[in-house]
């Protein structure tokens, strides 16, 4: 901000006061009596062209003033600054949301295709075990993940599954028991 002389800060904040109604004239009066108030010339108000000297009480409001309006000026700005960045962020949020929407539905896509396969994979394992002796097909499962042998024993003959649990390590068999009781599936991607 250029450096102001006293002079020129009196005369920016006489015009401000003036604008602003400070010196406690109406401007409509002025304008309906010929520019000057009731019982007063333009001379006696100092606003000829030569300068009119300030109480100190006026300048105190004057410079007040001159504050108040950079201090708005400043609050006006940072509020703009604010708005821009707000929109900003607006606009990276719309596209983060896009981004994530589009992968959700890719992945919605992709569980669909997996959870396909699988369920067809298991329906041919289920029917292999099925096949074979309880207590061979027992002695592979035990060395199986419990939770694999679990999805193996929802798509197989229940006959057929009670006779490969009686065939298995006993800590396995109270698990898988325990896991077909409870009935836990995975979880399915949300719609």
């Amino acid at each position: 901000m250029p450096i102001r002389t006293k002079n020129s800060i009196q005369s920016t904040l006489f015009t401000t006061a003036l604008f602003m109604g400070i010196l406690g004239y109406s401007y409509i009066a002025l304008a309906q009596d010929g520019g000057a108030p009731p019982n007063q010339s333009v001379e006696n108000l100092g606003l000829t062209g030569t300068e009119r000297s300030y109480s100190e009480a006026e300048i105190r409001i004057l410079q007040e003033l001159e504050v108040r309006r950079v201090e708005l000026e400043r609050r006006s700005q940072a509020l703009e600054l604010r708005e821009q960045l707000v929109d900003l962020m607006e606009g990276q949020m719309t596209d983060k949301i896009n981004q994530l929407t589009s992968l959700r539905n890719e992945l919605r896509t992709l569980m669909g295709n997996i959870s396909g396969k699988e369920d067809g994979e298991l329906e041919q394992l289920a029917q292999v075990y099925e096949a074979m002796k309880p207590g061979a097909a027992a002695t592979v499962l035990d060395k199986l993940d419990n939770f694999i042998v679990y999805d193996l024993f929802r798509k197989m003959n229940p006959k057929k599954t009670a006779k490969i649990m009686e065939a298995l390590d006993p800590a396995k068999a109270r698990f898988i028991s325990e896991l077909l009781a409870e009935r836990i599936d995975l979880p399915t991607a949300p719609q």
